[in-house]
């Protein structure tokens, strides 16, 4: 901004003197195009040397002076130009260059107001080269202050920014290495039913599908939908003679498939990871006229996680091929979930369900 100021200043003045027609007027012009031009170079010019830094600033600072020298008799307020050099050489090449500017500008405007360039006689010497050093000085070093601490800002933020990354990174790690955890977990009870365990991939998306239709997050819709891949975690505890057998099962047998619910819940105790995952396991067979079990609660006394489990679960074991049954048509399966509708369902859920299986 300096530098185009300068320029600014440098053309008008030079323009002012080829079009007047006064030769005092002429060399006033030419001075402030000289000083202009001066403070153009001295304060925009980019470089890192201290030593044509300061040959700069002297020459700004002299055509300054050489420009209060012509125009002081016409108008004595010039000599506050170096109110206003000094300081800006301050914040443009810093503190100590700032300070040579206003060392060199003191006899010059010494000379500029008296004639003489110093008067050991004159109390009041001393003070205004204090002044005009302090004026060069002062800003270029709270400049430098400012910079420092916005360099310390841009490091904070930087490691803030490195940090927040890792600690991403590290989250995401957590999360695979839990999501891993429930697969191998879900994958181990599925094994026990002698299936690949595509069932507990199915119904995991199947449960994020109906979870986002109903309104829930992405992510609450996910923490579902993984929590629901536990939801027969408790078969790791029914006997394979049981939980394998081809045939109708006699009322002890049935009696210990039920319970498979509870020791799902019994298994996934002692961490808040798996609190969904315990609710799901539990209640999943739970029916919405109170018939399920194992506490046979109903309606809405049963957690929504469980009746949405409860619907994509018996949804895909229809559609799957089991030991002790064949695998049903799509068509079957949807007239299977209209006619239980309101009766193993939640309604609304199996509403929806429906109209996400396009029937």
């Amino acid at each position: 901004m300096l530098s185009a100021t300068g320029v600014a200043v440098l053309l008008l003045s030079v323009a002012g003197a080829i079009v007047s027609d006064s030769a005092r007027a002429t060399i006033i012009g030419l001075a402030g195009a000289a000083a202009a031009g001066g403070i153009a170079v001295g304060l925009g010019w980019k470089t890192s040397s201290m030593a044509v830094g300061g040959l700069a600033t002297l020459a700004a600072v002299a055509l300054t002076g050489l420009y209060a020298v012509v125009t002081y008799d016409v108008t004595p307020t010039v000599v506050w130009l170096f109110a206003y050099l000094v300081p800006a050489v301050g914040l443009a090449r810093g503190p100590l260059l700032g300070a040579v500017a206003g060392l060199a500008a003191a006899p010059i405007l010494h000379q500029v107001e008296t004639g003489v360039l110093f008067d050991p006689l004159d109390p009041q010497g001393p003070f205004g080269v204090l002044i005009l050093v302090a004026l060069g000085a002062a800003p270029g070093y709270l400049m430098r202050l400012a910079r420092l601490r916005r360099m310390a800002l841009d490091d904070q933020l930087t490691r803030a920014v490195d940090l927040l990354q890792e600690t991403e990174r590290a989250r995401s790690a957590e999360r695979a290495a839990k999501r891993q955890s429930l697969f191998m977990l879900a994958r181990a009870a599925e094994a026990r039913d002698g299936t690949t365990g595509e069932h507990i991939n199915h119904v995991r998306d199947l449960a994020v599908d109906l979870a986002v239709a109903t309104g829930a997050s992405a992510a609450d819709a996910e923490r579902i939908g993984w929590s629901a891949m536990l939801h027969d975690v408790g078969k790791l505890r029914v006997p394979d003679s049981v939980l394998l057998k081809p045939g109708k099962l006699d009322p002890e047998e049935w009696e210990t498939i039920q319970r498979h619910a509870a020791w799902g819940e019994e298994l996934l105790e002692g961490g808040e990871h798996f609190s969904l995952a315990r609710r799901i396991a539990r209640w999943h067979h739970e029916n919405w006229d109170g018939t399920g079990y194992p506490d046979r609660i109903r309606a809405a006394q049963i957690p929504f996680e469980a009746r949405l489990v409860r619907i994509v679960d018996v949804y895909d074991a229809l559609r799957s091929e089991r030991p002790y049954k064949p695998a049903w048509t799509e068509d079957e399966v949807i007239e299977e979930l209209r006619r239980l509708r309101g009766v193993h369902f939640d309604p609304e859920l199996t509403d929806l369900f429906l109209q996400l299986r396009g029937a």
